[in-house]
């Protein structure tokens, strides 16, 4: 099927006078209606062949995968028949939303089969739609990538800002809402991540969400899920059926739920050495030591922690500089184990035992590049910053989440930050995209008018 949409474009220019900006803006605003008449043209050139299609002499050949319909008055039976006449349009306008601000308006036409009576409208099968559906999964896709790069207020704004998609906030809302964004399975030797975050939950309670990403040897994200309402025991049986074989490490701020069902995945655990030093100020807070004396055990453990390498050692690190680093991993791990002695030496009962269950995972990162060649982080910026954007999206706009829609949101905003490859195939699956529709300018020229 070949459509040839004729337009004439008429620009007016007062006394020969205008800049590029008039006639840039001139334009803009004119093809801004222009892309919706088209579309909408193109749409009724569409129905009418297939219209023409159903209600010829042609047979099932010719009208493969137009016609189907469920037979009139035996819910679920479809009818046998092919044959069909027109039975006039639609008394109500339809309208379809589309990205760069498409709106197509047009009466859709019904056919009526001749061997059951059963009346439909065919142009919705043709079109992918469903019997109400406004708006296209394409719309779709340009809302849901804008919020999940920014929040929903700014999202909308943006979109709005641009000419896009002039959609309300709320609307906007329900419709990112409404898509469920798989991840994929984890890999063998990798590095595991996870953390939560909490958000206020329908009917009003408090509510977390939980991620888990994994560290590829390249030091590229992968999402691996996203759960709400779930304990940690239960992701981590779920994460290990996904998983190819076991991590090479895992990584964390220390939750001891953590440590203890997604640590058991891994072969090496190690914290974050920033939330290290912040838990331990705090414990020893808990244990009433003033604050001049809090600091300075804060220095004393960043300075515990604080085994650096150079770009040359990450790169080939010779077996006398591995001897070397272990001695230094060995000597850290014990005057950490003579800082809680002396804690409990002081009564600072808290701060030992956060010490004690602390000492021998601060340094599996780098036990772990030692054995594997893979970079490990030290802290967990990398799932903050995750965390950071997800909130963003989490605040409330007129209602509260349910568990399934911010496990929802979480997949998107991971899926969309670091895993391109997922969100490209996830998209061209939902649209349906096969390439089986073109379009070209296949003529543009003027002509000077009085």
């Amino acid at each position: 099927m070949r459509i040839l949409i004729a337009m004439e474009l008429e620009v007016k220019i007062p006394e020969d006078r205008a800049n590029v900006n008039e006639i840039f803006m001139a334009v803009q605003s004119a093809m801004a209606d222009a892309r919706s008449k088209a579309a909408t043209k193109v749409i009724e050139g569409y129905e009418e062949q297939v219209i023409k299609t159903l209600c010829g002499a042609g047979g099932r050949k010719a009208k493969k995968g137009l016609g189907g319909h469920e037979k009139k008055g035996e819910a679920g039976k479809r009818c046998g028949y092919r044959t069909f006449r027109g039975a006039g349009r639609w008394s109500d306008e339809r309208t379809l939303y589309g990205g760069d601000g498409l709106v197509v308006r047009f009466h859709p036409r019904t056919v009526q089969c001749v061997g059951c009576d059963k009346r439909f409208t065919p142009i919705l099968d043709a079109l992918e739609l469903g019997e109400r559906q406004g708006k296209s999964d394409e719309l779709l896709l340009r809302v849901t990538q804008s919020v999940a790069e920014t929040s929903y207020r700014r999202g909308s704004d943006q979109l709005e800002v641009f000419g896009e998609v002039p959609i309300p906030k709320s609307t906007a809302h329900r419709m990112v809402a409404e898509v469920d964004m798989p991840t994929s399975k984890s890999e063998e030797g990798t590095i595991l991540g996870a953390d939560g975050t909490g958000f206020k939950r329908q009917p009003g309670k408090k509510g977390e969400v939980r991620f888990v990403l994994e560290i590829k040897g390249n030091g590229t994200l992968h999402p691996i899920g996203v759960w709400a309402g779930t304990s940690w025991q239960q992701i981590s049986k779920e994460v290990k059926q996904r998983q190819a074989g076991q991590a090479s490490l895992f990584f964390s701020d220390g939750e001891r739920a953590l440590e203890k069902w997604m640590g058991a995945l891994a072969q090496e655990q190690s914290r974050c050495h920033w939330h290290f030093s912040r838990d331990l100020s705090y414990s020893l807070w808990r244990d009433g030591v003033s604050k001049e004396e809090r600091d300075d055990e804060k220095e004393n453990a960043r300075r515990l922690l604080a085994i650096e390498l150079s770009a040359e050692d990450m790169e080939e690190l010779s077996p006398k500089k591995r001897t070397e680093l272990k001695g230094r991993i060995e000597s850290a791990e014990a005057e950490l184990a003579d800082l809680e002695r002396i804690f409990l030496e002081k009564g600072y009962d808290r701060a030992a035992t956060y010490v004690g269950n602390a000492k021998d995972r601060l340094f599996g990162y780098l036990r772990t590049w030692m054995a594997t060649g893979i970079a490990c982080p030290r802290a967990t910026s990398i799932i903050e910053n995750l965390i950071r954007e997800l909130v963003r999206r989490l605040k409330k706009i007129g209602w509260n989440w349910s568990d399934a829609g911010a496990a929802r949101m979480g997949r998107i905003v991971m899926v969309r930050r670091y895993d391109q490859e997922r969100w490209d195939e996830y998209w061209k699956r939902k649209m349906n995209l096969q390439g089986r529709c073109t379009a070209s300018l296949i003529r543009c020229d003027y002509t000077l008018s009085a």
